[in-house]
């Protein structure tokens, strides 16, 4: 069963006469706007509210936000532009956040139901604007003739798979071969060779990469993840008729 808009007859259309001429709706409900400033760990009204609709700009061919004022005649009161990469977060099933140019911004639905679609049409719009494609991604090799192994060149295999083991060495049919030690290390070793790194030069520094990834994986160890940041709490939800 359709939901069944908390828009009137004649807000609707107010906001078809204030997008409709460049724009097609996808969707709209009503609600308020806040912004995380000055003080960016706790919501302030902005002072908007009305219908808020989720719209596809016809000439310039992108998804925006667009506010209309449904008490007054000013039309589209606030606008913000999804652009490419934009992320939209569901807070709370009345609440929805994402990044502004300064700060984050709120939206503060009057109705959850409402909410639920705005949220789902946004995140599931299809970006309308071709991407360039990417150009593959290549490895810069390097050629070491110096007898050292440069240190840049070492990613090491993964934390704690380091293990004292009694052989490490080249085999001319096998390539790199060891015994007792993490399956990691091959692919480590070979990786270095695939960067220009001699296979005898590899042998003979041996132990060099050994200690330099242990003293690596110590200090990695060591390191503490940074404290995650306070959650803003959303602001309650809009007057659901008197918006």
């Amino acid at each position: 069963m359709p939901v069944q808009s908390t828009l009137t007859a004649d807000e609707k259309n107010k906001l078809k006469a204030a997008i409709v001429p460049t724009g097609k709706i996808q969707t709209a409900a009503l609600a308020r706007i806040y912004f995380a400033h000055p003080d960016p760990n706790s919501w302030s009204y902005g002072g908007l509210q009305g219908a808020l609709a989720f719209v596809m700009d016809n000439n310039k061919n992108t998804f925006f936000l667009r506010m209309v004022d449904l008490v007054g005649t000013r039309g589209v009161i606030w606008e913000h532009e999804l652009y490419e990469g934009f992320e939209y977060f569901q807070d709370r099933l009345f609440f929805h956040s994402f990044p502004g140019d300064k700060c984050m911004i709120g939206l503060v639905f009057a109705e959850e139901s409402e909410a639920k679609i705005f949220f789902k049409k946004v995140t599931k719009r299809k970006d309308t604007k071709s991407k360039p494609a990417k150009a593959p991604s290549t490895k810069k090799t390097s050629s070491n003739k110096s007898g050292k192994i440069d240190k840049s060149l070492i990613s090491g295999p993964t934390e704690g798979s380091f293990k004292h083991v009694g052989h490490m060495g080249y085999d001319s049919e096998k390539g790199f071969v060891s015994s007792g030690v993490d399956p990691s290390w091959n692919t480590f070793l070979t990786d270095l060779e695939s960067h220009g790194i001699d296979h005898e030069l590899i042998n003979q520094n041996m132990d060099f990469i050994k200690d330099f990834v242990r003293d690596a994986q110590k200090t990695a160890a060591a390191t503490t993840a940074p404290p995650a940041a306070k959650k803003k709490k959303p602001p309650p939800p809009a007057p659901r008729r008197n918006v």
